[in-house]
């Protein structure tokens, strides 16, 4: 699916509407030539008040958590058999209780857990140290004075916890299983290190654009938004949105609900709403293009359109007109993030 149409659902509910839209003819295909100067006067776009999202850091610990659940993924690797230890990371079931009636949070299947990493409260992850495999303990614990949730904290509990299996450790006779890739543990925890890395900087990426978006929005002033280029959004969103629901067997309707969690007889407003919203960031977008002399040529879109029917697209569901404006998109957003990236 087309990302900027991700954006702006996630956009949506920090974006307030426009009190009404104006009529000149302008679609997404004009954008690139239109003089956006007569419908939108941008703030100082470097010196916007950008909330910046929290950036994950990704730790030895981050690294093997990650390990662990990749493991755990494979049957083959999983001990049926022998006694926990300290640093062991194991898969239990549990059952808390205080004075004898469950707590919300209390209970849980196939947890993950490290002995010794402190993950639970005290005395939980010592008294499982010596438990068998199959083996069900019942700690005698106490929550913490200070505890995060109030509804427990300083409380006696009873945790019922039951050892379902201990998790082999990753090395280079078993690392074949995790991914048939691969030969050596330690190039595989180097690479899923780096995969780690990409991925929470992009996740990073993903919400400062949204949250420089929104800051854009909001610091604009809009003289009018075109009727004509808000139903040209409109059209191309149905189209995007019907395109993923087909691809994956079920109705538009379904996917708006289940995907992005819109009641059906919401989604016409919610949709009516995207679009207007895309209709102002485009218009605030190649405001900005204008104004730092970026542009796209017809080689990179020509490379866009290779690379997408190479991967088995069709040129009937992406226009040289959408490539090109998220193109400009992806670069006027490149500068805004090297602005407020931390």
């Amino acid at each position: 699916m087309n990302k900027r149409w991700k954006a702006a659902l996630a956009l949506l509910a920090a974006v307030g509407m426009l009190t009404g839209c104006g009529k000149s003819n302008v679609t997404i295909a004009d954008l690139k030539d239109t003089e956006v100067e007569k419908y939108v006067t941008i703030p100082d776009y470097k010196n916007l008040e950008v909330v910046r999202p929290r950036k994950v850091e990704v730790t030895e610990q981050y690294v093997k958590t990650y390990l662990s659940y990749k493991i755990n993924e494979v049957s083959e690797l999983h001990e049926l058999t022998g006694t926990v230890e300290n640093g062991d990371v194991v898969n239990i079931d549990y059952a808390g209780t205080i004075d004898g009636t469950a707590f919300q949070g209390g209970t849980a299947q196939g947890q993950l857990l490290e002995i010794g990493s402190g993950s639970f409260i005290e005395g939980f992850e010592e008294g499982l140290i010596g438990a068998s495999v199959g083996e069900t303990k019942e700690l005698d614990l106490r929550f913490a004075d200070d505890y995060k949730s109030a509804e427990v904290a300083g409380k006696d509990c009873v945790f019922a916890v039951t050892i379902n299996y201990i998790l082999s450790e990753l090395t280079d006779e078993n690392v074949n299983l995790v991914d048939g890739g691969y030969q050596s543990a330690a190039l595989y925890r180097e690479d899923a290190e780096k995969m780690l890395k990409e991925r929470t900087q992009e996740q990073y990426d993903r919400e400062l654009e949204n949250y420089i978006a929104t800051s854009l929005i909001a610091g604009c002033t809009y003289e009018e938004v075109p009727v004509s280029l808000v139903k040209d959004y409109r059209e191309n969103l149905q189209t995007e949105f019907e395109n993923a629901a087909a691809a994956v067997g079920i109705t538009f309707e379904e996917y708006m609900t289940s995907a992005y969690q819109v009641p059906a007889e919401s989604i016409d407003n919610e949709m009516d709403a995207i679009a207007l919203r895309c209709a102002k960031e485009g218009l605030a977008v190649q405001a900005i293009a204008k104004a730092e002399g970026v542009s796209v040529s017809e080689e990179e879109i020509d490379a866009v359109m290779a690379d997408y029917t190479a991967a088995g697209g069709s040129d009937e569901n992406l226009s040289r007109e959408i490539v090109q404006v998220n193109l400009l998109y992806e670069k006027v957003y490149d500068i805004l993030k090297d602005i407020y990236r931390e």
